[in-house]
């Protein structure tokens, strides 16, 4: 049996040591393929994929997050959630949440919990993925990804009626290992239908504004979790961008289905790559991104979703050289970069 540690999108952050040793040896990506619902686990050594069960899943997952051996896949369609223990056990878990919740964004808290948002019933739910429990708060409006950091639950709400926004997004926040208050206090975004999040490296919170369908108008929000507030706004992101990872060279790399792979400098604050400018794999775009410890990109295509997608594995930033194509399951929606070890 493998020991798998997993670092997932949301928590790309903690991931950052790794990304930084030289070495791939027994490194794999998870991509979670949408339709139907499978999980393909690519070797970032050999640049092969294996497919592995997702617990007869049904639903379309659309976003992934994983922590140490647990990899957690929420179905929106089935109001659940999947936690897979890659350890010594290898054990499975679909936790049902409330019925009519849904299932977006989910963060790993530590060893036996995690948090996923409820955009239809504007909740996030605490989930015990070792015994079932669940439990819920309140938070904004169409909460649509979590993040956890310093201490604290930070859940993104998008305020969105159906698909689009009725005004700006927002971040309801809470201290984790307190009473949860009767209202959590917000974090006010510029943007609108904020999305997804990020941990960077630098601690900071990267939040991904999509913006209303058809006007172009994605944006980023970076907040410091030190003092709760929006203290960067960068527009230029073009149509409903996707979700991003947080690079080790200090580059945010953000998914666009339309532009391919954008590009922030975290350190200016500066866009580097926009709008008619992004770096598009094989003339594409991209729906989702992982790393690997050599900052190598893995850049998710869906191609049109009738047929098998792709993960493009291009070089380190600025260079987004292609060094291989691997075909994985029908339209591919998230991924996480994961490694493993055998087993003490």
């Amino acid at each position: 049996m493998k020991r798998v540690l997993v670092c997932g999108l949301v928590l790309a952050a903690g991931c950052s040591d790794a990304l930084e040793q030289d070495t791939t040896a027994g490194q794999v990506v998870a991509v979670v393929n949408t339709d139907p619902a499978t999980l393909s686990l690519l070797s970032a050594s050999t640049f092969s994929a294996t497919a592995v069960d997702l617990l007869n899943a049904a639903g379309r997952p659309a976003t992934v997050a994983g922590r140490v051996s647990v990899l957690a896949v929420p179905l929106p369609a089935v109001d659940s959630i999947v936690f897979l223990d890659f350890g010594s056990s290898g054990a499975g878990r679909r936790v049902p949440l409330a019925v009519g919740a849904g299932a977006a964004g989910v963060a790993i808290a530590d060893e036996s919990t995690a948090w996923v948002a409820n955009p239809n019933n504007d909740r996030a739910t605490w989930v015990n993925y070792r015994s079932g429990d669940t439990a819920s708060i309140p938070v904004g409006p169409t909460p649509q990804a979590v993040a956890v950091t310093r201490g604290t639950l930070y859940v993104v709400n998008a305020n969105l009626s159906g698909s689009v926004p009725v005004g700006p997004s927002s971040i309801s926040w809470m201290a984790l290992g307190q009473v949860p208050p009767v209202t959590l206090p917000t974090i006010p975004l510029t943007g609108t239908n904020a999305q997804f999040a990020v941990v960077g490296g630098d601690s900071l919170l990267y939040v991904i504004d999509r913006g209303s369908p058809g006007a172009g108008d994605g944006r980023l929000s970076i907040v410091d979790p030190a003092i709760n507030q929006e203290v960067v706004v960068i527009n230029g992101l073009g149509e409903l961008p996707g979700p991003a990872v947080f690079h080790p060279s200090g580059r945010l790399l953000i998914a666009s289905e339309q532009e391919g792979i954008l590009e922030v400098n975290t350190l200016t604050r500066t866009l580097v790559h926009g709008v008619g400018a992004g770096n598009k794999p094989d003339g594409h775009g991209v729906a989702a991104l992982a790393l690997d410890q050599r900052g190598r990109i893995y850049a998710l295509d869906r191609g049109d979703c009738t047929a098998p997608g792709v993960v493009h594995v291009l070089s380190a930033p600025p260079g987004y050289a292609e060094l291989e194509t691997v075909p994985v399951g029908v339209c591919p929606s998230a991924a996480a970069a994961v490694f493993t070890q055998a087993a003490p």
